[in-house]
């Protein structure tokens, strides 16, 4: 009889033990499950605070792309008033200006080449392997870039000399924009050189193709590419003037 209620005592004991380890886990848990809802909390408002300054400031670029335009309107409008031939000279520089710039649209013959992810079955075991990425498309550019394109555009936003084009997760960001498959570019310039750069054995295209990627070049008698329409900030550099070169030379020396 003592040794039955030993047997059960013990057994009381163990269950307790077991019971307290239980709850320590369970509590442990919470614990660390309260700790990652407070740090998900925190970098979701981080995100949206991120989100509200990127949107208020394109308003704000946007609002001074307007007011420059209106200027260069202005100024365009004052020339063309003028008879001088001083005044011309200065509308035709203008505008030349505008064109190199990429701030006004521009048509022209050229290529469209299109982009899409692959649709064959995945035997590398890398999805990503199959999907377009910054890098294709970069690579696409520079050809035509190197084959004389003269205007480009991606999607519709016109690439410039300081236009990003990187992976944004699953899209790619152009002029701080997300764009995503198909991707369209479309180039203004000499057809033939432009699509014999992009078709040649082991080009571009080949090396995309390998990956079944899904590209598309087409000759196109008048594409239309337009205008860039954000804003440039130059913050750190300037023109350069007789002034400032003499002073850096005397500090260099």
């Amino acid at each position: 009889m003592k040794e039955s209620k030993h047997i059960g005592k013990v057994s009381i004991s163990v269950v307790c033990v077991i019971l307290g380890i239980l709850l320590a886990l369970q509590f442990k848990s919470v614990r660390e499950n309260n700790q990652i809802d407070a740090l998900n909390t925190t970098r979701v408002q981080t995100l949206q605070n991120l989100l509200d300054e990127t949107r208020e400031q394109n308003d704000r670029l946007s609002e001074q792309v307007k007011e420059m335009r209106k200027e260069v309107q202005s100024y365009r409008e004052a020339a063309a008033g003028s008879s001088e031939q001083s005044d011309q000279a200065l509308l035709d520089e203008i505008a030349h200006l505008q064109l190199a710039a990429g701030m006004t649209d521009v048509v022209g013959p050229g290529i469209e080449v299109v982009l899409e992810d692959s649709t064959a079955a995945n035997i590398s075991g890398d999805e990503a392997d199959y999907l377009i990425h910054d890098s294709d498309i970069l690579s696409v550019v520079n050809e035509l870039r190197d084959a004389g394109a003269e205007a480009l555009s991606l999607n519709g936003n016109r690439i410039l000399a300081t236009s990003e084009i990187r992976c944004s997760g699953s899209v790619v960001t152009i002029n701080g924009r997300r764009t995503s498959a198909p991707f369209v570019i479309d180039a203004i310039g000499d057809t033939d050189t432009m699509f014999n750069a992009l078709m040649m054995r082991n080009g571009v295209v080949d090396v995309l193709k390998q990956w079944s990627i899904q590209v598309s070049v087409t000759e196109v008698d008048e594409l239309l590419v337009p205008a860039y329409d954000g804003t440039i900030e130059y913050r750190y550099a300037q023109t350069a003037t007789e002034d400032n070169v003499t002073d850096e030379e005397t500090e260099a020396s």
